[in-house]
């Protein structure tokens, strides 16, 4: 997709292949790339789907400018294969994945489609990447001249701006991700840096500014990436500075000498280009309980949003329990039996037998009434707002709480762990 561009005016638009008319919605601007979903009708669907049959994944004859099941069956299909939240929701995590080396669908023998087929050799690197593969990348790029410092082994921000850096002398998608194409053209020798090229080796990544609680963007992707790899934050990265990312640089700040105030700055950003220290297992956390108490419980969140999320695109049955197909409660007690932890099969059951939370943390189940008074439907809470539920009319997907339709009916939240 040459020369691809997501900002664009948003229009109504009539879809073609006997697909009704659809109004478009207002979407979400973030990173300077629109938020594309289920329902819109916009010419950026169409180069998405454009984006997607490139890559093998949307096979719907030919782009319709309308995303429907289809276009979010291939999103969903292509996120599962890059490792990306799977939401089947084309965000700025995706759409740069899709403009950078990602993963092509598997042809029909089962293999890479010949053209994007990375060598069986080379994987991505990116930001939280560790091990020799990234000491030999840092010194590949160290003998060019685009790090300037001693090889780690940590794939951190300094590392990610050395790479862009390269990328950008070798005439490559400047996206600070060490792919197929990049770590060839460093094995290859590739252009030297030059002045302007060469990033400063005390400037911090984080000179651009703080990074603290409600902010959204790729920095805040960036710096979750860091603290999970180090063992500081147990979950998906969200691209939101929530409750829990902010827990999660309290904890690393504590560890490394610094200022817990939970926002992280210049100092915070530079410790963690620079030999950040992990998560100390004797350490003790606020409650007087031993942290690996605490691990363990993140530990589960984890498991549970990652079985949730591998579950999106089910199809509902009523009464359903297992991925041939869900309801609601059948879906809630599968996802959780598969992370060792027993809960009762309806509903009314769950609600019943969970602790009530003022508010939901990722993990939680929330509640709502629908069709009959009290609880009749639930979800798992993933945090900003979302939820992963079966739904009746499109299975298993995420929701907002925040609609017009859910926000009205929600009832309150349980923990089930």
């Amino acid at each position: 997709m040459a020369q691809s561009t997501f900002n664009k005016v948003l229009f109504s638009s009539a879809v073609v292949a006997g697909i009704a008319v659809v109004a478009p919605q207002d979407a979400d601007a973030a990173l300077g790339d629109r938020t594309l979903r289920q329902g819109m009708s916009h010419p950026d669907v169409t180069e998405l789907q454009n984006a997607l049959k490139e890559k093998g994944f949307f096979t719907y004859g030919t782009a319709t400018g309308y995303f429907g099941t289809h276009t979010r069956d291939a999103v969903i299909a292509y996120q599962k294969a890059n490792n990306l939240l799977v939401d089947g929701i084309a965000g700025p995590q995706t759409l740069s994945s899709l403009k950078g080396a990602a993963v092509s669908a598997p042809n029909n023998n089962g293999n890479k489609t010949a053209d994007t087929q990375p060598s069986s050799k080379t994987s991505l690197l990116r930001v939280g990447s560790r091990g020799g593969s990234v000491t030999a990348l840092q010194e590949d790029l160290r003998k060019l001249g685009f790090f300037n410092q001693s090889p780690t082994g940590y794939y951190g921000t300094v590392t990610r701006d050395a790479v862009r850096a390269f990328q950008r002398a070798n005439n490559l998608q400047a996206d600070g991700i060490a792919g197929p194409a990049t770590q060839a053209a460093l094995k290859n020798g590739g252009n030297r840096a030059s002045e302007n090229d060469t990033p400063s080796k005390s400037k911090p990544a984080s000179s651009t500014g703080s990074l603290r609680l409600g902010d959204r963007n790729s920095q805040v992707t960036d710096l979750q990436n860091q603290l999970r790899s180090l063992g500081y934050f147990n979950q998906n990265a969200t691209g939101y500075y929530g409750e829990v990312t902010r827990s999660a640089v309290r904890e690393f700040q504590k560890n490394n000498g610094l200022s817990a105030d939970g926002i992280a700055g210049p100092q915070t950003f530079a410790k963690l280009s620079n030999s950040p220290a992990p998560v100390n297992k004797n350490q003790t956390v606020n409650n007087n309980q031993p942290a690996q108490t605490n691990q363990n419980a993140s530990g589960l969140v984890s498991g549970l949003i990652s079985s949730a999320q591998s579950a999106i695109g089910v199809p509902y049955a009523w009464g359903g329990t297992s991925m041939s197909g869900f309801d609601c409660s059948g879906f809630i007690q599968y996802i959780f039996r598969q992370n060792g932890v027993s809960v009762p099969r309806t509903a009314s059951e769950q609600w019943n037998k969970g602790t009530s939370v003022s508010s939901p943390s990722v993990g939680d189940v929330v509640f709502f009434e629908t069709y009959k008074a009290g609880p009749s439907h639930n979800g798992i809470y993933i945090g900003d707002n979302k939820f992963i539920h079966a739904g009746s009319s499109r299975g298993v997907e995420v929701a907002d709480m925040n609609n017009s339709y859910w926000k009205p009916r929600y009832l309150g939240a349980k923990r089930l762990h």
